[in-house]
């Protein structure tokens, strides 16, 4: 019961990170904080033998943290890293594939590393929210009861942050 408690605590610590996130108007502010939010979902994730969820999370902690650093030192090399991640990621889907629902986090690690290819805060945002379905799906079948609960606030945040941001936008 407490080893439970322990896990879903873990999930709702990277859930309110990655949360906080959404609603920086930097791209490198988005970056570091979901960096943190991964590390937290891969362990979560790793502790409901959910092993396609913890790995697809650690991978994507990598490609955030390989393109924070490409953007910050103004590296060209942006599309062929994004490229070489995708397909590693699919590779390693293949390998640790347990059943239907693997899917969904190869699906959702893709599009959020495809995000950051977009210069537009709001372009990830979107991608967020394809995200956050996809991860809510994986969530049901591993029983991620807190992952379930956060990503359906966290499909509802990023829509009211894609409201307000726009807002925002509109004034400059």
């Amino acid at each position: 019961m407490i080893k439970m408690f322990l896990i879903q605590l873990i999930g709702a610590m990277g859930f309110i990170t990655l949360d906080i996130s959404y609603h920086k108007k930097k791209k490198k502010d988005i970056l570091l904080i979901e960096i943190i939010a991964y590390l937290l979902f891969s362990i979560h994730f790793y502790l409901l033998n959910g092993i396609t969820g913890s790995i697809c999370n650690l991978i994507g902690m990598s490609a955030l943290i390989l393109i924070y650093l490409m953007e910050k030192y103004k590296s060209k090399n942006k599309y062929l890293i994004v490229l070489l991640f995708i397909i590693l990621i699919l590779i390693i889907n293949t390998i640790t594939y347990q059943n239907i629902y693997s899917v969904f986090p190869m699906m959702a690690l893709t599009v959020v590393i495809i995000s950051f290819l977009f210069n537009n805060e709001n372009n990830i945002r979107i991608m967020g929210i394809i995200s956050a379905l996809s991860w809510l799906i994986y969530a049901i079948a591993y029983k991620s009861y807190v992952s379930i609960i956060f990503n359906m606030i966290t499909f509802i945040n990023i829509i009211y942050s894609l409201y307000n941001n726009r807002k925002i936008m509109r004034l400059k």
